[in-house]
């Protein structure tokens, strides 16, 4: 049974307070979650074991030797596409029917490879499966960010005094910037100035160290949303390029 909460059912319009709020209580966020980490080495794996085995084909078709390759490979990209439909479907909530190939319209089996060749559905899924690796790439990224400057300060309490342990936000050194605005007013200028100086901060109180804490709270938070957006625009790729053909929603 897929989880409840599809990513499909996201507004195209800009979510409310609640909904950003109520993300991290959603069991539809960790399946979004698990799909995108679990793109990392998938894609991988994919584009490896995609690009040698197209490449050692087309080099070796000449002595026919090739083609078995080929077909090996273009064979593997269509089982790894209809697990990925699966796994969208599950964990995204994406609408993905399963692809009609039209083999029973062809009778030769020359009619049938044609067949095969020539369906968007064999493509859709090549350009799929190339493109998971990028995906894995940016979800892995954003991944490791939001969970390891997002802990590290949501965890600021437990660790804060401990000796030989700095906690907070250093700078080489400070930054100091005057900001002003001049109006002219007859034969007169009126304006107001004003300095910004950043320097650094180290936490060495527990009121401190629960700033960053909250802090943390607000980076989990918005790192969760980034990536369930994530996920709705992983839905509607592989509705688009594993079910090409289909009706737009």
């Amino acid at each position: 049974m897929a989880l409840s909460d599809p990513v499909s059912d996201v507004s195209t319009t800009l979510p409310s307070v609640r909904q950003v709020v109520l993300v991290p209580f959603r069991r539809r966020t960790y399946g979004v979650i698990l799909y995108l980490a679990l793109a990392f080495p998938l894609g991988i794996g994919y584009f490896v074991g995609t690009v040698v085995g197209l490449s050692l084909g087309i080099s070796l078709s000449v002595l026919l030797i090739g083609l078995p390759i080929l077909a090996a490979t273009l064979g593997g990209v269509v089982v790894v596409a209809a697990a990925e439909r699966v796994v969208a479907r599950r964990l995204l909530g994406a609408d993905i029917p399963a692809p009609s190939w039209g083999l029973s319209e062809a009778s030769r089996l020359r009619d049938q490879v044609l067949t095969v060749l020539t369906n968007p559905v064999l493509w859709g899924s090549l350009i799929f499966v190339l493109s998971k690796l990028t995906i894995g790439v940016a979800a892995f990224t954003v991944i490791v960010v939001v969970l390891s400057v997002g802990l590290s300060l949501l965890g600021a309490p437990l660790y804060y005094d401990m000796p030989g342990t700095s906690v907070g936000v250093f700078l080489p050194e400070p930054i100091q910037r005057e900001l002003s605005l001049v109006v002219p007013w007859e034969q007169f200028e009126v304006g107001i100035s004003f300095i910004v100086r950043l320097t650094s901060w180290e936490v060495s109180t527990l009121p401190g160290a629960l700033l960053l804490s909250v802090l943390g709270v607000f980076v989990l938070l918005l790192g969760m949303n980034i990536l369930t957006a994530g996920g709705w625009i992983c839905a509607r790729w592989a509705e688009l390029t594993l079910s090409p053909g289909k009706t737009a929603r």
